[in-house]
């Protein structure tokens, strides 16, 4: 008895391909993945070390084009292909900072469609490098990037959630309702801008 064909459209996720992403990208059939991350290089103009894994095997790329137009050409035929790949029912991530990022944007509103932009996402990080005592001229560039696009359905997303810590509670919500021993925080209900009508604030208190 022979078993039933697979769908077309089906995935071996037990198989790491490696290589080129073009070139292995287009081996995939259409639509037959759900999500879609990338953190490509950032068009950032500069050579990158990094020590891999237990063995410490350092390994290293160059972020250089000759032009922000020749990056996005780079990823441009990249991205069409993941988006051929996305389900429309997938999510796209593409992480990237401020070297590219608005161009960036304008391609994947190319390739995605602009109506499936879902949202852009700064990913702040701890702090500033202004390098002002190093002569910068600019304030601190301070967030990475994150594009989000659906791929054309109704996508999946998800909101998580975890308890809050105990200090949190304690610092935040320091009442304790008596009856049921829930905390709670006091709040102001004014609103700013003063007895305004049009804001729904009152003259006189409740």
């Amino acid at each position: 008895m022979s078993r039933a064909a697979k769908p077309s459209n089906l995935l071996d996720t037990r198989v790491i391909y490696c290589g080129d992403n073009l070139d292995q990208l287009k081996k995939l059939p259409d639509a037959c993945v759900d999500l879609v991350y990338i953190d490509p290089p950032f068009n950032s103009n500069r050579n990158y070390e990094v020590f891999w894994g237990e063995t410490k095997e350092m390994r290293s790329f160059e972020d250089r084009h000759e032009s922000t137009q020749a990056y996005i050409d780079f990823m441009q035929p990249r991205c069409v292909e993941l988006a051929r790949v996305l389900k429309k029912t997938g999510s796209f991530y593409y992480h990237c900072d401020w070297h590219a990022s608005h161009y960036v944007k304008v391609m994947l509103d190319r390739v995605l469609g602009e109506s499936n932009f879902v949202n852009e996402v700064i990913w702040k990080r701890q702090s500033a490098h202004s390098d002002a005592k190093q002569g910068s001229k600019h304030l601190g560039r301070v967030h990475d990037t994150l594009l989000l696009y659906s791929g054309g359905g109704g996508f999946y997303f998800k909101h998580l959630y975890r308890p809050y810590e105990e200090d949190y509670l304690k610092n935040f919500y320091k009442h304790v309702e008596a009856k049921t021993g829930r905390r709670y925080r006091l709040g102001d209900l004014t609103a700013p801008g003063g007895a305004s009508p049009s804001k729904g604030n009152c003259s006189a208190p409740l």
